[in-house]
């Protein structure tokens, strides 16, 4: 998200430059500082970006501007808004204040926004390789192996109850670790603001603007995980419908599990494959929606067992 707003900084920064973007004026170097007068952030201080914090926001914005420029509204982490948040939202950008309004908003996963509003907006896709991404892929490449042992352990029996179990068990078991690290740099940033030497009211206020911080990037770092499990269990579940539908090893998402695959599936009713496909979309559709994550997967493996 950081890479994303300070492209956005740079962006606003080239819409009201006189001198066509130069990134050198004031204009510019406030802007990029995020401290500029017709530029307004909105950082979401808890797990959901609320209506009233939009609703102010949108009175920021009716306020003219300085020097006629244009009014940049950056709302951060706008995955974050609720169904009537969101239609709040949906209401200023059909109606916003005047005509110099720009209202820009970054999120990480743009499939929770609605529909309507993504409709009235330019839609920019990004991917930044960041440190903290690269330490993620590496600590899950870690774990993505042992997963796919363990989906070829059910395939292979699906009455495997101590299979299954230990499936479910190993995700569970590794979401803690994620949050843990966070917590253990969270109490290091707070240790820092103690001995800022800001005065107590300013303390207390980026304590919780961290702690809310890092609650939100732990619940993301566990949907990120879940997000990547359920990802692989589809690909599994594609695996087994294309070979039961005659499909060859190379169409599939991992070939050696073609010869698996037709030993244990072979005469087996498709319709029911195709059924607990959808149920595995529907779970990830419900985690986004905050179903606990743990009930979602079980659901889907032990679905799979009473095949």
């Amino acid at each position: 998200m950081e890479h994303l707003f300070e492209l956005t900084l740079n962006f606003a920064a080239n819409l009201n430059c006189k001198n066509n973007g130069c990134l050198d004026c004031a204009t510019c170097r406030n802007t990029l500082k995020a401290r500029y007068p017709n530029l307004y952030v909105l950082e979401p201080l808890g797990n959901v970006i609320t209506v009233e914090e939009i609703t102010e926001l949108n009175y920021l914005m009716s306020i003219s501007s300085m020097n006629n420029e244009f009014k940049i509204a950056v709302i951060k982490e706008a995955d974050l808004m609720s169904d009537i948040t969101s239609n709040k939202m949906l209401k200023i950008l059909e109606d916003p204040p005047d005509n110099k309004c720009i209202f820009i908003l970054l999120a990480e996963d743009i499939n929770n926004i609605i529909k309507t509003i993504k409709s009235r907006c330019q839609l920019y896709g990004w991917i930044f390789k960041g440190k903290e991404l690269e330490r993620f892929d590496k600590k899950f490449a870690d774990i993505e192996n042992e997963l796919k042992k363990m989906l070829m352990e059910l395939i292979s029996n699906r009455k495997n109850i101590t299979a299954a179990l230990n499936f479910s068990n190993y995700v569970y078991g590794y979401i803690p670790k994620i949050s843990q690290e966070i917590i253990k740099r969270q109490k290091k940033e707070i240790e820092k603001i103690k001995k800022s030497g800001l005065d107590e009211d300013d303390i207390e206020r980026m304590i919780k603007k961290n702690e809310a911080n890092n609650k939100r990037e732990i619940s993301k770092s566990t949907a990120l995980i879940i997000k990547h499990v359920f990802d692989i269990i589809t690909d599994y579940f594609e695996d087994i419908i294309a070979v039961m539908a005659g499909s060859k090893d190379k169409v599939l998402h991992y070939a050696g599990n073609y010869n698996i695959i037709s030993k244990n599936f072979n005469g087996e009713d498709i319709n029911k494959y195709l059924k607990l496909l959808e149920v595995i979309r529907e779970n990830k559709i419900y985690i986004k929606h905050g179903i606990n994550c743990e009930i979602a997967l079980d659901r889907v493996i032990l679905g799979f067992m009473q095949l």
